[in-house]
């Protein structure tokens, strides 16, 4: 099984959620938004220059900064034509 942080997820493409690497107030704050173990997660925007981007889970669109995705492991589920990964 291959795990990547999150911000390394391309646009448009779902994952699941395996853990948080690091504990912090943002970590608490963002399982309460929903990012949680076993939760999908999908990169759905970026912003123009980069960061934040926006990642919808449970029905919620959430902006989230690059480094802050960084620390969230995740599993992705789709195989990509264009050489990715598969589940």
């Amino acid at each position: 099984m291959r795990e990547w942080p999150l911000d390394q997820l391309p646009l448009g493409e779902e994952a699941v959620v395996l853990k948080m690497e690091e504990e912090s107030q943002l970590s608490l704050r963002l399982r309460e938004l929903g990012i949680t173990e076993g939760a999908r997660i999908c990169r759905k925007r970026q912003a123009p220059l980069g960061d934040p981007s926006v990642y919808m889970v449970r029905g919620s669109a959430l902006a989230i900064r690059s480094a802050d995705a960084a620390h969230i492991l995740v599993r992705p589920m789709h195989i990509s034509v264009s050489g990715g990964f598969s589940e």
